[in-house]
This record gives structure tokens, C-alpha cells and sequence, in this order.
């Protein structure tokens, strides 16, 4: 082995390391994002697809980030643990993802095999969903806790950005060459960000790649379930805790407006305001890198002025005054100013929602079953962004786009309430006892055993 590889900094021994590391990766995870959230959609829109069509395609490529809760468990379960606890799993799907993407570019004029093409996406968005599972079982492991609300605006902000990056190139592309070389491009990218998990190690001693020298560490021995029965157990645990099951609810009531706004933001702009789909792909190429950068360099000092649970707070009310405002003077929105200001406001706020919103739930998790437990708080997350997508069509049969602003509104209106009801200290506190009961025998600390203010 090159003493250059055996000399990098272990994630575990490097901050600046580890922040990198798993903003590229998100990154990578932006471009399965931006492409199938933003780019292709708007593409569809653009050859007069109906919004069932749309909204189909979006709910389909999210039902399996919606069962993220059964890779989870696999992953806390097995893992080849003498090459790290989780990245193993983060190369595993890296590579599956970009197999997914070639299957797409080998499907030979799409649109006219166009339930073939969105088998072949949700085989991509399949492997990307388990890529996302292990970063976030990584990230837990290899941040302390008062490192999550940073290592999560870095993370969002490098997924944001990764999708801000492939709408702008894939809405050129997808005009001027279809959607099979834009999805061979995809494979190429994604290729590049799979040789970074190959050189850093999580912690010392671990072996580099499966043929290399190197032994597991002791922390991840320590945290080795050895049973599904051991998982279970230890899952019943937390995962019924009333912090837990509010930031659930949380999460999928946010996720819910989140699809909403993706399923119907293309449909208004491009099929009732007459945009071209490169005009909105631009812009939400635009609006996503400004809400990366944003949330990179805001996200964690949300965080520390006004706590997790304010700064969600704080976030929703803005989100329901910006799409009140909306619904309010439908007349406007031929005005491109308007429109443009709207999509804008709402990348950025989500955004920081979502980093606050990851950060907490990383925070409420158990250690020994943290990729389970957060695999299904991201999975209600995204089981909620599915069913926004979904529903678009039937509220449309039902109301006018700006009454379903208005629900949009109600829908944050129900989250704050229910985050006033989550005791963050109570469940953190909880969790601390629960891991002096395992007696856990770890050579260095736990990550997070010492926990600062939540609220």
C-alpha cells in the first residue's frame, strides 16, 4: 500500500477530514436528488407530461427512501467491520447507484418505455437510499455531539449544492442530448465521488480496502449487535420514546410539503406560466446552490442562537407566511419576479430545516442501533415527501393551487404544535442511562456521551 493512503488522517482522528468527507458524499447523493427531483420532472413537464405523470415518477423514486427502516437494521447488524462500521456500506452503494444510472442511459428512447425507465430510477434511487443510511450511521458514529449541527450543515449543504450542480448541467443536457446521456453523465460523476471513502479509514488501525492489513477498532467491537433479537430489543427501547415518536410526525408533516412543492412547482411554472423547463431548471439550479452555501454557513449557528426546537420553529412560521403570502395573490404569479423570489425563499428555508431538523433527530439517537433509528425517522421523512408528491394530483382535482398554498400553510401550522410537545433534555437524558445499563467497555468515549443544551 502507498505510504501516501496509509498515512491519511483516520475520520476519527481529523474534524476537517471528516466534514469533507461526508459533504462529498451528500454531494454525490445531490445528483440522484437534482436530477430526479428537479431536472427530470421539469423535462417531463416540458413534453406536456400530465401531473399524474409527474407526480407518479417522484412518488415512485421515493418509495425507497421511504423503506430506508429495512437497511437500517442490516447495517447495524453486518458490516466487514475490520474496514469500518459503516463504510463498507458507503461504497456498497455507491457503486450500486452508479450501475442504476447506466441501466437508465441503456433504456433506448425512454419516454416510450416509460415505466421501464422509472424501474430503472428506482433502482438508483434503491442504492442511493442505502448510500444515505450509511453516511448518516457514519456521521453518528464519527461526530460528537457538538459537532452534528455543523457536520449537518455541511452535509445538506453539500447535498443542496451537489443537486444545484446537476439540475443546471442536467437541464442542458437533457436539451440537447435526452435523458440517456444525461443519465451516462450521472454514472461518471457519481464514479468520481466513489474513489473518496477508498482512502480514509474511520478509525485507526482499520483495514483500507478488503485485502489490505487491519483490524476492526474497539469502538465498533463495542457497538456490535450479535443478534436481530439484540437489535430489536435495544430499537423498542428509544424508537417509542415521546421525543421520538413527535419528531417522527414532524419530520413526515414537513416531508408531506416538501413533495407538494416539488410536484407542483414545475407544473405552475412551466404548464400554467409558460416557462421553459430549461427556465425552471435554471432557476432551481440557482436557488439550490444559494440555499447550500446558506445553510453551510448559517445552518449551525441557527443552532447555537436559538436551539434546535426554536430554530425549527422560527423556520416553519417563515415557510407559512411565504406560502400564504402565495396563495393570497395568485394574480401575481405571472410576474417573474414573484415567482423566482417564492422558489427561492423556500430552498433556502427548507434547507435550514432540514439540516436542524437531521441534527435533532441525529441527536435523539442510541449509539448501538443509531442507523436503524435514524433510517426511520429519515424514512417517515421521506414516506412524507412521497405522499406530497402523490396527493398532488388528487388536491388539484379538488382545489386550485392556491388553496393547496393554504394547506401547505395548515400543514406547518400542525408541525409547531407538535414540536412544542418534544422534551429533548428528558429523552437525552434517557438515553445516557440506557447506555450505562449496556455497560459499554469502549477504550475511547462514546460520541455524544456528554451532551450539551438541546433546546
Amino acid at each position: 500500500m502507498p505510504s501516501t493512503l496509509t498515512s491519511l488522517p483516520a475520520l476519527s482522528e481529523n474534524k476537517l477530514v471528516r466534514l469533507a468527507l461526508v459533504t462529498a458524499l451528500y454531494a454525490a447523493q445531490g445528483i440522484q436528488m437534482g436530477l430526479m427531483m428537479v431536472a427530470i420532472p421539469a423535462y417531463l413537464a416540458g413534453q406536456k407530461a400530465s401531473v399524474a405523470t409527474i407526480g407518479g415518477f417522484i412518488a415512485a423514486i421515493l418509495i425507497p427512501w421511504s423503506l430506508k427502516i429495512l437497511t437500517g437494521p442490516l447495517m447495524d447488524r453486518y458490516s466487514f467491520i475490520s474496514m469500518g462500521r459503516r463504510r463498507p456500506w458507503v461504497l456498497f452503494g455507491l457503486l450500486g447507484a452508479i450501475l442504476g444510472y447506466l441501466v437508465m442511459g441503456l433504456i433506448h428512447e425512454p419516454m416510450d418505455h416509460f415505466m421501464l425507465f422509472t424501474l430503472a430510477a428506482v433502482l438508483v434511487s434503491s442504492f442511493t437510499a442505502f448510500l444515505d443510511v450509511a453516511i448518516d450511521g457514519m456521521a453518528i458514529d464519527i461526530f460528537p455531539l457538538d459537532e452534528q449541527p455543523q457536520a449537518n450543515s455541511y452535509m445538506w449543504g453539500g447535498k443542496v449544492i451537489g443537486s444545484a450542480l446537476t439540475v443546471g448541467g442536467a437541464g442542458w443536457t437533457l436539451s440537447e442530448f435526452g435523458l440517456e446521456v444525461t443519465c451516462f453523465v450521472a454514472a461518471g460523476f457519481s464514479l468520481l465521488f466513489f474513489i473518496l471513502p477508498l482512502l480514509f479509514r474511520e478509525r485507526p488501525g482499520e483495514r483500507l480496502l478488503p485485502w489490505s492489513s487491519g483490524k476492526a477498532s474497539d469502538y465498533s467491537l463495542d457497538l456490535k449487535m450479535e443478534s436481530w433479537k439484540d437489535i430489536f430489543n435495544s430499537l423498542l427501547k428509544v424508537i417509542f420514546l415521546p421525543a421520538s415518536i413527535l419528531l417522527t410526525l414532524v419530520s413526515f408533516g414537513h416531508g408531506i410539503t416538501y413533495g407538494l412543492f416539488d410536484a407542483m412547482a414545475p407544473v405552475i411554472t412551466i404548464q400554467k406560466l409558460g416557462w421553459s423547463d430549461q427556465d425552471f431548471s435554471n432557476l432551481s439550479a440557482l436557488s439550490g446552490l444559494i440555499a447550500g452555501v446558506v445553510g453551510i454557513f448559517s445552518g449551525n449557528y441557527l443552532v447555537k442562537w436559538f436551539g434546535r426546537k426554536s430554530g425549527l420553529t422560527y423556520l416553519f412560521i417563515a415557510l407559512i407566511f411565504t406560502s400564504g403570502a402565495m396563495g393570497l395573490v395568485p394574480s401575481f404569479w405571472g410576474k417573474q419576479l414573484t415567482m423566482e423570489s417564492f422558489i427561492m425563499t423556500v430552498y433556502i428555508l427548507r434547507t435550514l430545516v432540514l439540516i436542524i431538523l437531521f441534527a435533532t433527530s441525529m441527536a435523539i439517537c442510541w449509539h448501538p442501533v443509531a442507523a436503524t433509528q435514524f433510517a426511520i425517522y429519515m424514512g417517515i421523512s421521506n414516506l412524507g415527501i412521497s405522499t406530497g408528491a402523490a396527493i398532488l394530483g388528487p388536491l388539484n382535482s379538488q382545489f386550485n393551487y392556491g388553496q393547496i398554498f393554504f394547506i401547505f400553510s395548515v400543514i406547518l401550522l400542525i408541525n409547531i404544535a407538535i414540536l412544542s410537545r418534544i422534551k429533548l433534555e428528558k429523552h437525552v437524558e434517557i438515553l445516557d442511562n440506557l447506555s450505562a445499563i449496556r455497560h459499554l467497555s469502549s477504550t475511547e468515549p462514546e460520541p455524544g456521551s456528554e451532551h450539551e443544551s438541546l433546546t
